[in-house]
């Protein structure tokens, strides 16, 4: 197993800070970084080679928040033409930034709103994927589509529906976010059924959506290690949560917590 830890883009925007996080991250046992890719989008030549720089420290593997949220991406205004351009200057700037997998979450920018028929919305959706596909096949990259709670969006919230929407793609799949499955209450019964389609993992404490750490409740996270276990998934998961400490010293012994914490539950 890989683990990773995704990156507020104020890290990315501030690379003054985000160096030393990102030294922090190294030093408590993390693999690599994820990168919200809609912040990088907006970087300069300088601001890229900046971060290609603090990227030394230590590498990125993976990309979360993927359009920005200028894009329209479903409904009457559906910019294909925006969202193409995109996927062309974006993909091969993250393939060379290190990334593996790309997370489409965009929850608010895909909803169905009040008076659009979801089954439209959703064509719009499978359009999008079928977009990435053809990208994703040219860099090699995997795009994984985030199924996220109900809170976030009303469209694609489980994993089965991520499932059937990517359904046929070979570059585009899915992906599990433990703290998502909990805050809908799901099983996990849809992954069993395709694990084929399991590309990438996030996770966090569900209470609160924060970094896992040795004091939480153990049993929270039964069905979620159990899954991971019986499929034998060794690929990489990363962390999205929140950080209960605020000070440098203080925060690098919560990610070296959170490391042993995850080490503990997976090996």
């Amino acid at each position: 197993m890989k683990y990773g830890c995704c990156i507020h883009p104020k890290y990315v925007l501030d690379l003054s800070e985000g160096e030393g996080y990102f030294s922090a991250l190294a030093q408590a046992g993390f693999d690599y970084v994820e990168l919200p890719l809609s912040t990088v989008s907006g970087l300069s030549p300088e601001g890229i080679t900046q971060l290609e720089k603090a990227l030394e420290i230590i590498p990125c593997k993976a990309c979360n928040l993927f359009f920005p949220g200028e894009l329209t991406l479903v409904g009457p205004g559906m910019d294909m033409k925006g969202i193409r351009a995109y996927l062309e200057r974006m993909l091969p700037l993250a393939k060379n930034l290190g990334a593996e997998t790309l997370i489409f979450g965009n929850g608010g920018a895909r909803r169905a709103q009040e008076g659009q028929n979801p089954e439209a919305i959703r064509a719009d959706l499978r359009k999008i994927v079928e977009e990435m596909e053809i990208y994703a096949k040219k860099t090699g990259i995997t795009i994984s589509v985030e199924p996220l709670n109900t809170t976030e969006t009303n469209m694609i919230t489980s994993y089965g529906e991520a499932v059937a929407l990517t359904r046929g793609l070979t570059h585009v799949a899915t992906m599990v976010d433990s703290y998502h499955t909990a805050k809908n209450e799901q099983t996990y019964d849809d992954v069993y059924a395709h694990p084929e389609a399991l590309r990438h993992i996030h996770t966090a404490y569900p209470p609160g959506r924060m970094v896992p750490s040795p004091q939480d409740d153990m049993t929270l996270y039964t069905d979620f290690v159990q899954m991971v276990k019986t499929l034998g998934y060794d690929g990489k998961m990363s962390v999205e949560g929140a950080l209960r400490a605020t000070e440098p010293s203080d925060i690098a012994a919560e990610l070296t917590a959170c490391i042993k914490t995850l080490k503990s539950l997976f090996g």
